[in-house]
């Protein structure tokens, strides 16, 4: 399997390298960590070791050429198990040690360095701008024993810079299809201005109509979600660039967590279910979900609105991306005792955080904080709790 290797970021805000010298070739094979190349920047020299074990395939620049940070810098064939590096004997990182380039200085004699090739290797090896060294050989070329002298000179610029490369273990996994397609959502999700406001839902009420109905917090929240978007339509809307659709249908995404990797099936139509039927359609789509049998109208159902459940694997809170075509995505954290304030009062009450991720183009902090206000209220209340159809 081919891998491109690109120029590394060495730091400092430095954009390229300049190939000094290749120490490979093409058709070699090569170990983890084994030197590839050396590479000058602004601030220093360093040897870039390799982050694979296989053969060169091909290098990408010449020497002296410059290579932005990001560019490839060399293509591998992979071999089919990775090379583990070998710890060392006390398990400390490996430190190598380089001369550092010096800073530039004006040239008094003026002109293009003359210099041959051995002897500008031997200027690039000790750390020496020949740039900045007067030649003494014929018609003023820089010989040996100038970039010698200019060596044995001490200056500020004679300082190291040290490059560290761990001896770790590793390993190369394909990606799945479903990680890609999961990978290719969240990066395109996360262009969109989105934000994420939090309340504290004390869930006292919730807890013991929920044990009445014989169901998870998660319905009942669904179809609170629901009655609120009635006074709060924004939260079901769409942002279309030139104007803002708002849908009818409440089509709920619920993320799913399975072994090939999160799923978002939708109860469909949701605020013209009870509360029982939101239930058995939530255990239906998470159920097959899980075992990879979701029905065709399951998969192309598009989601109007989202609720994660992070509390199902111990989350307090969280502040998920929004789900595709949606602009509002509610999360529940996990309910647990808390302290909370009643009536001026400490008490341990089961409490939970809910989180609101909301599209900015399409609401405003205002009126994103309004909504989870709203739901938090009657979330809380045992009136309107009771209100809900069941």
């Amino acid at each position: 399997m081919e891998r491109v290797f690109a120029m590394p970021d060495l730091g400092e805000g430095l954009e390229d390298g300049r190939i000094v010298e290749w120490l490979v070739g093409e058709g070699d094979a090569v170990s983890l960590n084994q030197p590839l190349v050396e590479v000058e920047t602004a601030k220093a020299a360093v040897e870039i070791p390799s982050p694979f074990a296989g053969r060169v395939v091909s290098l990408h620049g010449g020497v002296d050429a410059d290579v932005p940070v990001g560019a490839p810098l060399i293509t591998f064939d992979v071999d089919a198990v990775p090379a583990v590096a070998p710890e060392s004997d006390d398990g400390a990182l490996r430190v190598a040690t380089v001369p550092a380039a010096p800073a530039v200085r004006e040239r008094h004699s003026g002109g293009p360095v003359r210099a041959t090739p051995p002897v500008r290797k031997k200027a690039r090896d000790l750390g020496v701008d020949i740039e900045a060294v007067d030649g003494t050989g014929p018609d003023g070329r820089v010989t040996d024993a100038d970039v010698q002298r200019a060596a044995a000179k001490p200056g500020p610029e004679r300082v190291v810079a040290v490059a560290v490369q761990q001896h770790i273990g590793s390993r190369l996994e394909p990606v799945s299809e479903l990680r890609h397609a999961i990978a290719a959502t969240v990066t395109r999700q996360a262009q969109i201005p989105q934000v994420t406001t939090f309340r504290t839902l004390d869930c006292t009420a919730l807890d013991d109509f929920r044990r009445e109905l014989a169901v998870s917090p998660l319905p009942v929240i669904v179809a609170a979600l629901c009655a609120i978007v009635r006074d709060h339509p924004l939260l079901n809307a769409d942002w279309l660039e030139d104007m803002i659709e708002f849908r009818d249908a409440v089509n709920v995404g619920l993320a799913v967590d399975t072994e090939r990797g999160l799923l978002v099936p939708v109860v469909q139509d949701a605020a013209r279910r009870g509360i029982a039927e939101i239930a058995a359609e939530i255990d239906r789509l998470a159920t097959a979900a899980r075992e990879g049998s979701l029905a065709l109208e399951d998969k192309v159902a598009t989601a109007t609105i989202a609720v994660s459940n992070t509390g199902s694997y111990g989350s307090e809170a969280g502040t998920p991306i929004l789900s595709p075509r949606t602009s509002v995505t509610i999360a529940i954290g996990v309910i647990q005792p808390r302290a909370l304030v009643v009536d001026g009062a400490v008490v341990a009450r089961s409490a939970a955080t809910l989180s609101m991720t909301f599209d900015h183009r399409v609401l405003d902090g205002a009126t994103a904080g309004r909504a989870l206000t709203d739901l938090v209220a009657l979330l809380e209340s045992p009136e309107r709790l009771g209100g809900l159809p069941r």
